[in-house]
């Protein structure tokens, strides 16, 4: 009776004990930073319940067919001393084959005790610094009916018993409940981070409300932009104070309508930033209805698109410059034209004028698309119309002023004067005859009223002949005497003297809004 009353008592302090080991691997569960550490957990629990002197778990790969350590315990590290490349201290063995007395346990799916190991049939020895092995107990873990892995303990003082094996099958279940628990909540916690961190990553506010627009979460894109706290609930409208005053009303209109119709909503309006200023948004917010067809949610996201609307504008009124430009210079192209056909001149004469005449206005045009701000470098421009009849610099011609941005409109007229002063002067002027020179010079003055002037000068000296007005008035003259001062304010003077030809001009420097159209 007695040693039935002793074996009793060794029975339920070893059930106790095991029930104890379980309750202490699930709540180590809640707290294990890692698998491994609670597998740590576990083979402690196994060790303290068994006697063992140490142990370790592992875990096939269903990948590779070949088994890897989950975990090994702290007793078993400080036993192991192996000097091997492949397991550096604290790195746990992956890789090995299924083979040996631990490859037995898994492919027999059975629990194995051997207190004399090394003549087991399926002995096949330690790698070098493992501690000898003097009893072994190894035990399957299990999932869904297979075997997936083992726990093994060894050095047992005295060997190994069946109640050592039957205490460590009931702890299996358990770890294997723990480790996968644990593992699904890493993944689940990776998971949530993740979903978070790319909520914040994407450069939009995101939201979740309720039906009715009651908040339930948002990513925090709204509170770093606008500075209000972080997910104000959408229907008490609170965060109206950041939209525009001029969008508040439509956007609060929109809103409303969207939560009582269900109808997505899809509309631009600003929002002020917290340093100042207001940028617009695209904003777009969809319902997800239940399985009858109930909204449960909304789910809403603002684009910054003020970058993008901004540049629309910009095409816009480049688009309206553009025609105004277009029609401005068909305007010039006609009157080019007809006041050439009007010289009375060969046909031959009159389409070479028109054609030198059209390519001035071409190369004003190509200046201006050279530049983003379209403005014309006077002296580039004066430059092209001189090579244009074949003279560049030398000894009888002078270039000299400051440098001066001029707008598209005065460019064009300008560089025609220039153009006609230069046929002038290669036909019958200072660059038909070798000792004759041309000075072209310009300045920029300030009046009394703040207002810039450019005072341009191109002056003739050393033609033999005595100049003599032209008795008709020809296309140059009309252009600098008539149109120069019609179009751009300028006043001019057109001088032919006893030397060559003398002309000034002064243009007002205005922006392009002021240019007379």
């Amino acid at each position: 009776m007695e040693q039935r009353n002793a074996i009793l008592t060794d029975t339920l302090k070893r059930k106790n004990a095991v029930l104890e080991g379980i309750n202490r691997i699930f709540r180590e569960a809640l707290t294990a930073p890692s698998v491994e550490a609670l597998g740590q957990v576990c083979l402690r629990v196994a060790e303290d319940v068994t006697g063992a002197a140490f142990s370790f778990m592992g875990e096939v790969n269903d990948a590779s067919g070949r088994l890897e350590d989950v975990a090994i315990s702290e007793r078993g590290w400080a036993a192991f001393t192996a000097d091997d490349p492949r397991w550096p201290d604290g790195k746990l063995p992956i890789g090995l084959h299924v083979n040996g007395l631990h490859g037995r346990v898994i492919l027999d799916d059975a629990s194995l005790i051997t207190n004399d190991p090394g003549n087991h049939p399926d002995r096949i020895g330690t790698p070098p610094g493992h501690p000898p092995l003097a009893s072994f107990l190894g035990v399957p873990l299990r999932h869904d009916g297979r075997p997936i892995g083992l726990i093994a303990l060894a050095n047992r003082e005295g060997g190994f018993r069946e109640e050592d094996r039957e205490a460590v099958e009931e702890l299996a279940p358990a770890i294997v409940q723990a480790l996968r628990s644990k593992r699904g909540e890493d993944a689940l916690r990776e998971s949530e981070q993740i979903r978070r961190l790319s909520l914040e990553l994407v450069p939009a506010m995101l939201w979740r409300t309720g039906p009715k627009g009651e908040n339930l979460t948002s990513n925090h894109q709204w509170t770093a932009f606008t500075g209000q706290p972080d997910a104000p609930d959408v229907s008490e409208f609170s965060w109206l104070d950041a939209i525009h005053p001029d969008d508040t009303a439509g956007v609060e209109e929109a809103y409303r309508r969207s939560y009582d119709t269900g109808v997505p909503m899809e509309l631009p309006y600003r929002i002020r930033q917290h340093c100042g200023g207001y940028r617009w948004f695209m904003v777009r917010q969809v319902p997800v209805r239940d399985d009858q067809g109930r909204i449960a949610q909304w789910f809403g996201a603002a684009t910054d698109v003020h970058d993008l609307r901004m540049l629309e504008e910009r095409q816009r009124v480049l688009v309206g410059e553009l025609q105004h430009r277009v029609r401005n210079i068909l305007t010039v192209v006609r009157s080019v034209f007809a006041r050439t056909a009007e010289s009375g001149d060969s046909l031959e004469e009159v389409a070479d004028h028109f054609r030198g005449r059209l390519d001035a206005l071409a190369r004003a045009q190509v200046i201006v698309t050279q530049t983003a701000s379209q403005d014309v470098d006077l002296e580039n421009l004066v430059r092209d119309e001189l090579l244009s009849v074949g003279v560049s610099d030398g000894r009888g011609l002078t270039l000299e002023g400051p440098d001066v941005a001029l707008r598209p409109m005065a460019a064009e007229a300008l560089g025609l004067a220039v153009h006609e002063l230069s046929i002038n002067a290669v036909k019958y002027g200072a660059f038909k005859f070798p000792d004759a020179t041309v000075r072209i010079h310009w300045s920029v003055d300030t009046d009394e009223e703040n207002r810039r002037h450019l005072m341009f000068k191109w002056v003739e000296r050393g033609v033999p002949a005595l100049s003599i007005r032209p008795s008709c008035q020809g296309f140059g003259s009309e252009l600098i005497e008539e149109a120069l001062p019609y179009r751009l304010g300028a006043q001019t003077k057109l001088e032919f003297r006893g030397g060559g030809v003398h002309c000034t001009i002064v243009l007002p420097l205005a922006d392009e809004a002021g240019e007379r159209r």
